[in-house]
């Protein structure tokens, strides 16, 4: 939806808020050298900054060289991107200054979708002299035409219609700006096919056309019916105009459009490159041919049967939720890099066929054929990065024949297998989407080579997990989860090294943790006995930094790490005795352990007499140590 312009009352700025607010003598004295740098140089280091996030004209207040660069430099101002998360007065003031200093600069201007655009600043827009490009969420009424078309030198323009504009208001507007060539119509829910030929008609110099039919119409509004009926007919009537040839980007809305309609419109744009279809309820399949479409997106076609797509050069492709009757698609795209398919759970059979598919999302495919699942990898051994939702069957394995070379996984929140087996020597990543739960995944299988990191975090019902690697930097595990997990098998086995484990909230009854070199083990708040520590230990005597804090099941510890550097103990408060044989031990933390004997070679410790060669939290403190490595304090926000 587009928005409105908002009053002037809303909005009080200061005209010199940037230039007046530090006075220049009041910079202290400062080093030249950074001054002898040739004006272009110092334009150049200046255009890493954002003219608004990072408030660029506040660098005026320096000196005069800075202020020349600022005011020389049409760089640093030809595009202007306005994006107000929430009204702050300092925005918009800087905008407005933005405008009246430096907007003989500025050639494009664009703002953040839904976001209001005051009428103080509005009215400066029109001094814009040098504009070319304006994208403005704002109602082109007769006035805002009006306003504007002081920029008779504009090429490129989004109009937002609503029902504010009329026939009579477009050709007005081709008569202020007649110099256009890209024209992008948005939201226009009162116009017609008649009024949009006239409007092309006028724009000698038009080259792109961009077309979006019903976008975010009311259905709750009476006059919507009589939109629909019109968006169909301005897509038939393009088509088969002179203008077919200038249309890239085409977005069907609320249309009542049907299967053969739509082939041949899509047919009848030679050069259409972006195409969009939602909600057309007679739509009852799609079958497309086009030797120009790259990017196709489908959404909420409730009673689409089929999909089937023949385009040689398409290259992103999304089906989103509210396909609830599709049961098949066929995606024919040599070129295809990116496919997001929800199946709506009714797809059964999907037929992908590319050379260069990188990225595959699948969910709510729970009647997929598993021969067709597994077809779709066989015949696009490229895929690297595997979005996995919900499938037919309670088990699943990936391996390097079916996914030869798969390096990201992640599980949706659909996710229903009970047990996934994945072989892959070249995975890098396995992860979660965190939005929800996977409630159905009992156990976890990975064999890889070298694995960069491995995040479970909504995995209540996980009991096993087995890791076999070569080396793995990192394993995080129930992280920012309020329930506990808990595991009946946790196993790691990296022939070379771990650089990171992390497990939050687990009770474990078996773990083991087998490396030659363990860079930093992290047991939070873990519920685990005494035996289950020690064996963990035991396979993994090569750690640098062992956290066990508030692990408050175990009663005593022992600790044969030649390279332990740090031992963080922090909140065991039913530790009673902790024998330590570490001779590079440089830091112990032993806040909240009141109970706790400490053992060095098998002799207690005072905890006094020991200060001066080891630093120790003492038990009376409530230090708290950060997780990484070397660990720092921990300080609560």
């Amino acid at each position: 939806m587009v928005g409105t312009l908002m009053a002037e009352e809303d909005l009080i700025f200061d005209e010199d808020y940037c230039f007046g607010l530090v006075p220049l003598d009041n910079f202290p004295e400062r080093s030249t050298t950074f001054n002898y740098l040739p004006d272009e140089l110092l334009a150049r280091i200046f255009g890493y900054l954002h003219p608004i996030f990072d408030q660029l004209p506040l660098l005026s207040c320096v000196c005069r060289k800075w202020r020349d660069v600022l005011r020389l430099h049409s760089a640093l101002w030809r595009t202007l991107h306005v994006e107000p998360s929430r009204y702050h007065f300092w925005h918009y003031s800087l905008v407005s200054s933005i405008f009246r200093y430096y907007g003989h600069h500025i050639q494009k201007l664009t703002w953040q979708e839904n976001s209001p655009v005051y009428e103080s600043i509005f009215r400066l827009i029109p001094r814009l002299h040098g504009l070319r490009c304006l994208r403005l969420p704002v109602l082109w009424t007769k006035p805002v035409v009006d306003s504007l078309s002081a920029l008779s030198n504009l090429k490129e323009v989004q109009i937002n219609g609503g029902f504010a504009l009329s026939d009579d208001d477009l050709q007005q507007i081709s008569v202020s700006f007649p110099q256009l060539r890209e024209v992008t119509l948005n939201a226009c829910w009162r116009i017609t096919s008649a009024g949009v030929i006239q409007f092309l008609l006028r724009l000698t110099d038009l080259r792109t056309i961009k077309l979006k039919i019903n976008s975010g119409l009311p259905l709750q509004d009476a006059r919507s019916d009589a939109s629909m009926t019109q968006g169909i007919h301005i897509a038939k009537d393009l088509s088969d105009s002179i203008f077919c040839s200038l249309v890239r980007v085409l977005c069907l809305h609320f249309v009542p459009v049907e299967v053969d309609e739509l082939w041949h419109v899509v047919k009848g744009l030679p050069n259409l490159r972006r195409l969009s279809i939602s909600n057309c309820d007679q739509l009852h399949g799609v079958r497309l041919v086009s030797d120009s479409l790259q990017k196709l997106s489908v959404f909420r076609l409730w009673n689409v049967l089929f999909i089937s797509v023949d385009c040689p050069v398409l290259r992103h492709i999304t089906i989103d939720p509210g396909m609830e009757c599709m049961e098949h698609l066929e995606i024919c795209a040599p070129n295809l890099r990116r496919a997001t398919i929800d199946g709506g759970n009714a797809l059964r059979t999907i037929r992908v066929i590319s050379k260069k598919l990188a990225y595959l999302e699948l969910s709510n495919c729970e009647e997929i054929d598993m021969r067709a699942f597994r077809d779709v990898f066989l015949r696009n051994p490229t895929i690297a990065c595997l979005r996995l939702g919900c499938i037919s069957h309670d088990s699943l394995t990936l391996d390097e024949y079916l996914i030869p070379g798969l390096q990201e996984i992640c599980l949706l929140g659909d996710f229903a297998c009970e047990t996934i087996h994945i072989r892959s020597p070249t995975l890098r990543l396995l992860h979660t989407e965190a939005e929800n739960d996977i409630v159905t995944l009992n156990h976890i299988y990975i064999t890889a080579n070298h694995i960069c990191k491995v995040a479970l975090v909504g995995m209540p019902a996980l009991r096993t997990i087995v890791i076999q690697c070569v080396s793995v930097d990192s394993i995080e595990m129930n992280l920012c989860s309020d329930d506990q997990l808990n595991l009946e098998s946790c196993v790691i086995h990296a022939m070379s090294a771990i650089g990171f484990l992390r497990l939050f909230d687990c009770k474990v009854n078996l773990l083991s943790v087998t490396t030659q070199l363990a860079r930093t083990v992290v047991l939070y708040r873990c519920q685990m006995s005494d035996y289950v520590l020690q064996m963990a230990l035991t396979g993994c005597p090569n750690i640098d930094h062992l956290n066990l804090e508030k692990c408050r099941e175990i009663s005593r510890v022992a600790i044969h790490a030649p390279p332990l550097k740090f031992l963080n103990m922090f909140g065991c408060a039913n530790v009673h005795r902790l024998d330590i044989q570490c001779p590079q031990l440089l830091a112990v933390n032993l806040g909240q352990c009141p109970n706790i004997r400490l053992f060095i070679q098998g002799r207690q410790q005072n905890l006094a007499d020991v200060c001066e060669s080891l630093h120790i939290v003492r038990p009376i403190e409530n230090t708290r140590w950060t997780h990484e490595f070397p660990p720092q304090v921990y300080y609560c926000s």
